[in-house]
């Protein structure tokens, strides 16, 4: 017992810190929704929150992996979050709009850089064969705030006020940096070079060892951009859904609030049961088949005509979400050095942030000129192909990998 508390120390440790950090986001998130619109009474000022994030990611995810590869992960994440929490803990006193984005624009820039930190400081840290364990717990902690931090941040804002919400949501990114300030710090035994005289140079020589990677790792390549595009169309239906959900199902504001619940509530059951049998499933079964299952709950929900058809489909999706993250998140670890893991996930960023920001304006573009129920229906069904092509690499994965098992263990045995 002492051996198994001994090795998760520092893990629930980064653990506790990450989870207040997402709550803190999610706080964040509620709190300046409401600030803004409070403010302007501008729905399209709320909306261009929304698009903050990608556009931060577009600016960094060229050039940030090449930093956070070569300095200190935790220090990092501890400087980002410390600087997240001077930024928020401006935006009470700024009184013009274009202000407040600019403020907002460079606290996504230091979540740009936490982000990939974060994920290659977890690749050091956790043992290789307690990841899925750790994403799964991860997952449980990231639904966990996605019901406590709006929960957190509405009562703040009821008893108190916008303003003390925000600052609230600045302190707990101070308490995640002192949080951090407890680990070990981690460097890769095999660094990487920096003896180039030009940063551009550097730069550019960086994007080569990227584009080398992932020329050699055509099936990783070829898993993420299939799964990326299930998540992002998923998120290009998640911003048609209050229209959808009101429009064409014809659900009120308290059933679709109830929906959102249902939802999260499925996520944090499939979260719990990974967490808890983690080492059941192969990664590729977790990644194919709970994508199929979670393309099938986005078809039931594009074809409800109810609340109760709804909510199946909601509970579907929401429950194999946890399956599908998790696994992706571990199959991600899985396939790429630490010592290269910056700037790999940086630049697959720098696209994913382009198709997230194209898909959602051109969903919306669509939904205007079309019909929402149309457009609903469509992406669906192109989650489901994508999906069901998932499977199938998946699946032809893992046989290949465990046939080269079986060969290995043939020809270590008839030495």
């Amino acid at each position: 017992m002492r051996k198994l508390n001994s090795e998760w120390k520092f893990p629930a440790l980064l653990l506790s810190a990450v989870g207040i950090s997402y709550i803190g986001d999610f706080i964040y998130l509620v709190s300046l929704n409401l600030f803004i619109f409070a403010k302007t009474e501008s729905v399209a000022a709320v909306a261009g929150l929304w698009l903050i994030g990608p556009l931060a990611g577009i600016v960094t995810s060229l050039w940030s992996g090449s930093l956070i590869d070569r300095l200190n992960k935790k220090t990092i994440m501890m400087i980002t979050d410390i600087m997240r929490a001077l930024l928020v803990a401006l935006i009470p006193f700024l009184s013009e709009l274009w202000m407040i984005y600019s403020v907002l624009f460079a606290v996504s820039l230091c979540s740009s850089f936490f982000k990939p930190a974060s994920s290659a400081y977890t690749v050091q840290l956790v043992p290789k064969e307690k990841w899925l364990r750790y994403n799964s717990i991860a997952s449980v902690l990231t639904t966990g705030a996605l019901v406590i931090g709006p929960a957190i941040a509405g009562a703040l804002v009821h008893f108190g006020s916008y303003h003390f919400a925000i600052w609230c949501n600045a302190v707990s990114f101070l308490l995640s940096a002192c949080m951090l300030s407890f680990l070990p710090s981690l460097y890769d035994k095999q660094g990487v070079s920096s003896s180039h005289s030009s940063k551009i140079r550097l730069m550019i020589n960086d994007w080569r060892i990227v584009g080398d990677f992932l020329r050699k790792q055509r099936s990783f390549l070829t898993t993420y951009i299939l799964f990326q595009m299930i998540m992002t169309l998923a998120i290009a239906l998640d911003s048609q859904e209050v229209v959808f959900t009101q429009t064409i199902i014809e659900l009120s504001e308290s059933q679709y609030s109830l929906l959102v619940s249902i939802t999260g509530i499925g996520y944090l059951t499939g979260s719990l049961i990974l967490a808890v049998m983690a080492n059941k499933f192969p990664v590729p079964y977790l990644i194919g088949f709970a994508s199929t299952l979670l393309s099938i709950g986005y078809g039931i929900y594009a074809f409800s005509h109810s609340f109760f058809s709804a909510c199946i489909g909601f509970i579907i999706l929401g429950f194999f979400s946890a399956f599908a993250n998790t696994g992706f998140q571990t199959f991600f670890q899985q396939s790429i050095p630490s010592n290269k893991m910056g700037r790999v996930g940086a630049t697959l960023g720098f696209f994913q942030s382009i198709s997230l920001i194209v898909i959602i304006l051109f969903a919306s573009f669509l939904s205007e000129w079309l019909n929402v129920k149309e457009v609903v229906i469509g992406t669906s069904i192109l989650i489901m192909l994508f999906a069901v092509t998932l499977n199938v690499l998946m699946f032809n994965y893992h046989n290949k990998k465990e046939i080269n098992y079986k060969n290995a263990k043939q020809r270590e045995l008839a030495r």
